[in-house]
């Protein structure tokens, strides 16, 4: 299928070469995909070596450089320290934990409060009316064993979910009559789901059924993964891309990149976004999340500081809230060499868009610009202080 659009100039050029190169060798490696999403898929000359590499990005450093003042430039500036990380990155051995949340994201590489994750220990038990002499983590067990979904069920359950997310969504954005959610099971896999968009508005969400599900968290995973989440950033990104001032090589999304705070700060508050916050079970989802990657940010500082495995596993089910086969998905997650710090984008992108929105109060002009353009942290940073 032919491109859409042309790649105009050098700057566009090299890179996409690059993304293309780093992908490649990161699936060779280890099969990690750095290229989830590609509005516009377009095959260029590859760059064969590690020497013709590091050559582009010298030579996208310069054009950067030469680009006039605007938001392309500031894109490709926050994008440089990323693609240099990202160099070390798949080469090896892998940055640090705290240069790969400042390189690849643009984010403090701060562990989260206690004491935030304490109050929202507290959010629990208030919704639980639990007293401080209980046990929490086993009324959280007891909690989820009550609201969960028989395995046959998790499909259906979901797809209902899909279409009340998608009537409410409807509501907030003008979307394309073409544009469509197709949900799909999954078996066997370490992550919960995924949203895998392609083009001309459509997307595959692919949904964990080996795993726990109860029916508030697939709410939860209908409104990140498709609306208003991921699909409808995704689609409304290509929209601007076809028909409105969007840069050529934004077209790409890296998997580590400035732009991930600000795609996984969206997709952790489409609840609030629907006004899905209102009922308990809602509310204990939304301080569940947020209290589990919290602790998922501290995990991956106790890997770095090279802390026993049993320590990390007695953390994780204190702080998170969590049995011991969920502590041992969230430390196995923590120790990856690449998504470990990827959790910095739910705690930091999540606290960053919500404290907007709260101060807004849903104004829909907080939509207008926190979807449509391809923001980095920086570039929304901007646009969030000229509201």
């Amino acid at each position: 299928m032919p491109p859409r659009r042309p790649v105009g100039d050098d700057a566009a050029r090299a890179f996409l070469r690059l993304a293309s190169a780093l992908d490649r060798r990161s699936r060779a490696r280890d099969g990690t995909r750095l290229t989830p999403w590609n509005l516009d898929p377009v095959r260029l000359a590859p760059l064969a070596t590690w020497a013709e590499i590091a050559e582009a990005l010298d030579r996208l450093t310069r054009l950067t450089r030469k680009e006039p003042r605007g938001f392309r430039r500031d894109w490709l500036d926050d994008h440089l320290p990323t693609l240099r990380a990202l160099i070390r990155q798949v080469r090896g051995p892998a940055p640090p934990l705290p240069r790969q949340v400042r390189d690849f994201y643009d984010l403090p590489p701060r562990p989260a409060a206690e004491a935030e994750l304490e109050s929202l220990r507290r959010e629990v038990r208030r919704i639980l009316h639990v007293g401080r002499e209980d046990g929490l983590r086993s009324a959280v067990e007891t909690w989820e064993r009550e609201h969960r979904v028989t395995s046959d069920a998790v499909l259906p359950t979901m797809e209902r979910y899909l279409g009340l997310a998608r009537r409410d969504a409807r509501r907030l954005f003008k979307l394309p009559k073409a544009e469509r959610v197709r949900l799909v099971a999954t078996h066997g896999r370490s992550i919960s789901g995924v949203c895998e968009y392609t083009r001309d508005y459509q997307s595959t969400v692919k949904l964990n059924v080996d795993l726990r599900w109860t029916w508030p968290a697939l709410r939860d995973m209908a409104a990140h993964e498709a609306y208003p989440g991921h699909h409808v950033h995704q689609a409304t990104r290509e929209w601007e891309y076809l028909h409105g001032d969007f840069p050529r090589e934004a077209a790409v999304s890296l998997a580590a990149c400035p732009m991930g705070p600000v795609e996984e700060g969206i997709g952790e508050n489409a609840m609030w976004f629907l006004r899905w916050d209102r009922t308990p079970e809602d509310r204990m989802t939304l301080a569940l999340n947020r209290l589990r990657w919290g602790t998922e940010v501290n995990l991956a500082f106790m890997v770095h500081r090279d802390e026993p495995r049993r320590e990390l596993l007695r953390y994780a089910m204190h702080s998170g809230l969590v049995d011991w086969k969920q502590a041992v998905r969230d430390v196995r997650y923590a120790r990856h060499r690449t998504w470990a710090s990827y959790a910095f984008c739910y705690w930091y992108g999540t606290a960053m868009i919500r404290k907007q929105f709260l101060k807004m109060d849903g104004d829909p002009a907080l939509f207008d610009v926190l979807y449509w353009r391809p923001h980095t942290v920086r570039t929304l940073t901007a646009a969030f202080r000229r509201l």
